[in-house]
């Protein structure tokens, strides 16, 4: 990474691997639906899914320090307490820039619960995945990304890249968008016109439009979605994949009510991972309503009629 893009750092003459792993590589995203999931039925604005839940985490301290339900915390946690991983790639903080995302190899429960929370802001958190395998040699690995980062994990696994088909044994994909250049978004709007340093921002969400919450301040800033539009990263405008399709688990705040998330289990390890977080009453769950779905497909069809006929 150069300036937060990615550039070869020399010819790419023999084996193409990074051209067949960038998910902005190809067009049509339809044709890998078969590899991942067989012949299952695809929704056509949400993908595949198995079932759909609306969850939050029991613990009321892991909620506070999240963005929605403290969903994503709580699976990360559960998978290291239990062992079935070593470690999670997640966006973490720039300990020297504040809300500055960065790639980061969680290997513990405080760094788990310290990357919790959305930024909006793009985070290269496969090179972290590569941090882990070739470096730290971890061997079991969960991921966390946004859509672009699945779709990255799921064509190396099929190119094959077998150390990493093996390594990562669970994909948690986040529901996206977009997301918005730091220094525009952060530095411009945030500490510059709305006047927050960003070592006083508690949390930022996006619903219909960017809430800004400063530490102390009981209301937020609201911010029109529309006046972001011009930093939109470049990259997302050919993005065609709202709901992380490819993960094993995906989720996001949008269609279900505040403090809880939207979660679609994909796969069967994925669902099986959910059920056993509820059967040992670390999640506490609802019922998705069809309204709820429904704006799910609202979100996500603007970004799937981006795929060719």
């Amino acid at each position: 990474m150069k300036d937060s893009v990615p550039t070869l750092v020399g010819d790419d003459t023999k084996c193409g691997f990074c051209t067949k792993s960038c998910p902005r590589m190809i067009e049509d995203y339809r044709p890998i639906y078969t590899e991942v999931f067989g012949d299952a039925e695809r929704d056509s604005a949400l993908g595949v899914f198995l079932q759909a839940y609306a969850l939050r985490n029991a613990d009321e301290k892991i909620r506070k320090r999240s963005q929605d339900g403290g969903v994503v915390t709580g699976l990360l946690l559960h998978l290291l307490d239990t062992e079935k991983i070593d470690g999670a790639i997640v966006s973490g903080i720039d300990p020297e820039n504040p809300w500055h995302p960065m790639p980061q190899v969680a290997t513990t429960s405080k760094e788990i619960i310290a990357a919790s929370k959305s930024r909006y802001t793009r985070s290269a958190n496969l090179v972290a995945l590569a941090e882990a395998i070739k470096e730290r040699k971890l061997k079991q690995l969960a991921v966390v990304g946004t859509p672009c980062h699945i779709q990255a994990v799921q064509r190396m696994r099929l190119a094959p890249l077998k150390r990493i088909d093996r390594a990562v044994v669970m994909t948690i994909g986040l529901f996206c968008s977009e997301t918005f250049r730091f220094d525009d978004l952060m530095q411009q709007k945030i500490a510059g016109e709305l006047g927050v340093p960003l070592e006083k921002l508690r949390k930022l969400d996006i619903k219909g439009k960017l809430l800004v919450y400063p530490r102390g301040a009981k209301e937020s800033l609201k911010v029109p979605l529309k006046d972001l539009a011009q930093w939109v990263e470049p990259s997302c405008h050919y993005c065609t994949d709202f709901a992380s399709d490819f993960a094993d688990i995906s989720v996001g705040g949008a269609g279900t009510p505040s403090k809880w998330s939207t979660v679609l289990a994909r796969t069967e390890r994925g669902q099986n991972l959910i059920e056993e977080m509820i059967a040992a009453s670390k999640f506490l769950r609802e019922e998705v309503s069809s309204e709820g779905l429904d704006m799910l497909r609202r979100i996500a069809r603007p970004k799937v009629a981006r795929q060719p006929p």
